[in-house]
């Protein structure tokens, strides 16, 4: 029989695009001005739209894994 259970593991990209995704929503709390803000935002927004990319075409980071 065949069961599916979550995966233990993330992708490196995927938890990357969580940081960076971090790193922007910093970035707009930050003591900048608001042009600085908003220019390292959409550079950390633009780094983690890749990676999520990356991750969904790569095909590792599958959410269940089978297990038999």
């Amino acid at each position: 029989m065949i069961y599916l259970s979550p995966s233990p593991q993330r992708s490196s990209r995927r938890a990357r695009a969580a940081a960076h995704r971090a790193m922007a929503m910093s970035a707009l709390a930050s003591n900048c001005s608001e042009t600085v803000r908003y220019r390292r935002y959409h550079a950390h927004m633009r780094k983690t739209a890749a990676l999520a990319q990356a991750a969904d075409l790569e095909g590792t980071d599958a959410p269940w894994e089978v297990e038999s």
